[in-house]
C-alpha cells in the first residue's frame, strides 16, 4: 500500500477512532506543493477553506492531464488532495495561511499551509522544492551558507500562525520543507507549544545547529522518515532521531514518497539505511571538508547562470527544449574564464559521481 492507497482506505475512519499518525502527516506534507493562489487565504484566522471546498475548487480550476507539478514532484499529489476532499477522515480540515513566495534575487522559493485538526492543534506544513530553478539553486546554496531565504520564510510563517492563532501546532515537511520545519519550530518564539514534527526525508544541517540549544529543546519532538537509499537525508548531517522506510522505486528515486510502502497506519520499516547512503555521506562530508563555502558558491552560482541562459525558468521547460538549452548552455559554459570552468566542472563532477557511484541501479 502507498500514500494514494492509504488515504482512499482511511476516507471514512475519522480521527476519533484512529489518531492522527505519521501517514496522515505525510498526506498533509504534500497539500503546499499544490498551487492553491485564490483558494486557500493567506490569512491566518477569519478566512479558513475546508479540504472538500479547496479540493473541489481546485478541480474545477486545473486541468489533471496538463497541470503537472514537474519533472520531480509526484504527480500522485493532485490525487492525495481530492481523495482527501471525499473523505470523512480529511474533508472537514480547514485550511489556512497559504504562502507560496518565489524570489529571484533572494533565490527563494517557498510554499507553506496551516491545517486546522477537529481538536486544539494545528498542523503547519511546508512544501520542498518545485519545479524552478531558483528552487533547486536554493537546495544546493544549504551546502553554502549558515542559512538560505525559505528559512527565514519559514519562520515568518510559523510565528505568524502562533501570534494570531492559540492552538499548539505540530509540523511536517517533505524534502527541502522538512529542513525549512526543523528550522523554523526550533527558531520560532513559541516552540514550546510544538506537539510533534515530521521530517520526510529532508537535506541536513551543519553541526552547528544541530548543537545549538534552541534545537535541542525541540529534538525530542522531531522525527526524520528516510527511505532505504536515502540521498537527500544525507546531505550534511541530519536529526538524531530518524527512522528508515522501504521505498518501492530504485536508488535516487526513493526519495519519491509517494511510494514509500504502508502497512496499516505507518511506513514499513527497514532495520537501517543502506551502506551506500552511508558512503555518499562520508562522500559529502569529504568534499566539504575540500572546498570553501565561497569555492562551492561560485560553483553553484556559475552552473545556474549556464542553465539561466537558456531563458527557461523550469526544469520541465529545460526537459522540452533539451537541444536548443543544451546548444546555448555549451555556449554559455565555453564563455567562462579557464579557471572558474575549470573549478566549476571539477566540483560538479565530484558531485555527480557522488551520486552514480552509489545509487546507480539500487534499490
Amino acid at each position: 500500500m502507498y500514500l494514494i492507497d492509504y488515504v482512499r482506505a482511511v476516507k471514512r475512519i475519522p480521527f476519533s477512532l484512529e489518531p492522527l499518525n505519521e501517514v496522515d502527516m505525510c498526506a498533509f506534507a504534500t497539500i503546499p506543493y499544490l498551487a492553491l493562489d485564490g483558494i486557500v487565504s493567506d490569512r491566518m484566522q477569519g478566512a479558513e477553506r475546508s479540504v472538500t471546498e479547496a479540493a473541489r475548487l481546485y478541480a474545477a480550476a486545473h486541468d489533471r492531464k496538463t497541470d503537472g507539478l514537474g519533472l520531480f514532484t509526484p504527480a500522485e499529489f493532485l490525487d492525495v488532495l481530492q481523495e482527501m476532499g471525499g473523505s470523512v477522515r480529511y474533508g472537514d480540515l480547514q485550511l489556512f495561511g497559504y504562502r507560496r513566495e518565489w524570489d529571484a534575487d533572494s533565490e527563494k522559493q517557498f510554499n507553506a499551509i496551516g491545517i486546522r485538526l477537529p481538536w486544539n492543534e494545528m498542523v503547519l506544513s511546508i512544501a520542498g522544492t518545485d519545479d524552478s530553478l531558483i528552487g533547486w539553486k536554493e537546495d544546493l546554496n544549504l551546502a553554502c551558507h549558515t542559512n538560505v531565504a525559505g528559512q527565514f520564510s519559514a519562520v515568518r510563517f510559523v510565528n505568524d500562525a502562533l501570534r494570531e492563532r492559540t492552538e499548539d501546532f505540530s509540523m511536517c515537511g517533505y524534502s527541502k520543507g522538512g529542513n525549512f520545519a526543523v528550522y523554523s519550530a526550533a527558531m520560532c518564539d513559541a516552540p514550546e507549544r510544538l506537539q510533534r514534527l515530521y521530517d520526510f526525508d529532508g537535506p541536513g544541517f551543519p553541526k552547528a545547529f544541530l548543537n545549538d540549544r534552541r534545537f535541542a529543546a525541540i529534538s525530542s519532538r522531531c522525527l526524520l522518515i528516510a527511505p532505504r537509499y536515502s540521498a537527500v537525508s544525507m546531505m550534511l548531517f541530519n536529526l538524531p532521531q530518524y527512522v528508515v522506510t522501504r521505498g518501492a522505486l530504485r536508488g535516487l528515486l526513493q526519495h519519491d514518497c509517494s511510494r514509500w510502502e504502508i502497512a496499516d497506519v505507518r511506513f514499513v520499516r527497514e532495520p537501517e539505511l543502506s551502506e551506500e547512503s552511508f558512503r555518499f555521506h562520508e562522500g559529502i562530508v569529504r568534499l566539504l571538508e575540500d572546498t570553501t563555502p565561497k569555492e562551492r558558491q561560485i560553483a553553484i552560482d556559475n552552473g545556474f547562470l549556464i542553465a539561466e541562459q537558456t531563458g527557461l525558468l523550469t526544469l520541465t521547460e529545460l526537459n522540452g527544449n533539451r537541444t536548443a538549452a543544451m546548444q546555448r548552455m555549451l555556449h554559455a559554459f565555453r564563455r567562462l574564464d579557464p579557471a572558474t570552468r575549470k573549478t566549476t566542472t571539477a566540483l560538479f563532477v565530484r558531485f555527480i559521481r557522488l551520486l552514480a557511484e552509489n545509487y546507480t541501479g539500487k534499490r
